[in-house]
């Protein structure tokens, strides 16, 4: 008796993304438990995408240069702790993930691995806004993959800078992931 041929795979389930990532020029994603800071570092990527979009603007405070058309827009998804954040890659895959170390569920550190396993040369660049403050945790970030590692308190123009250079870098179809930046109080 020849053998049945294998059932058809059923066809993986359609997500709908809070944000179509397509229509976005850039999508983003700010983990932090802490609602005052997630809200500060999305404030500082708008004005950084803006700044990077349109060099001849200023990228500091109160400085608005609205999009031309929707696929100039930053998507910008939050995630107050690791489980969520991780929910939300697995439904959108962000271009880049600002994210606290010390996270409810999964670290920054075990979300910062996760995004390196599961899309390897195509993860999403990882900077680090947080409180950890020593080298052991710095050099493991950077070690890791980390894009940079920020340390709170910050000055705001060192991560609009930053952001900005990430986003003019993206556009320009390179990044390079080897020069990783360190900011100190």
């Amino acid at each position: 008796m020849p053998p049945r041929p294998a059932p058809p795979r059923p066809a993986p389930p359609k997500v709908i993304a809070p944000e179509a990532k397509s229509s976005a020029w850039k999508t983003v994603m700010v983990v932090d438990p802490d609602a005052d800071s997630r809200k500060r570092v999305v404030e500082l990527l708008r004005e950084a995408a803006r700044a990077a979009r349109d060099p001849g603007t200023s990228a500091g405070p109160g400085a608005v240069a609205p999009p031309t058309d929707e696929s100039h827009t930053l998507a910008v998804h939050e995630a107050d702790n690791g489980n969520a954040a991780w929910a939300l890659v697995e439904v959108v895959k962000p271009d880049l993930v600002v994210a606290e170390i010390l996270l409810e569920g999964l670290s920054g550190m075990q979300l910062l691995r996760r995004l390196r396993e599961r899309y390897e040369a195509d993860a999403p660049a990882m900077i680090f806004v947080t409180t950890m403050s020593n080298e052991v945790d710095r050099y493991w970030a950077l070690r890791n993959g980390a894009t940079a590692y920020i340390i709170k308190p910050f000055d705001d123009e060192f991560l609009r800078a930053r952001a900005t250079k990430f986003f003019e870098d993206r556009d320009e179809g390179g990044l390079d992931l080897d020069s990783n930046w360190i900011a100190v109080p």
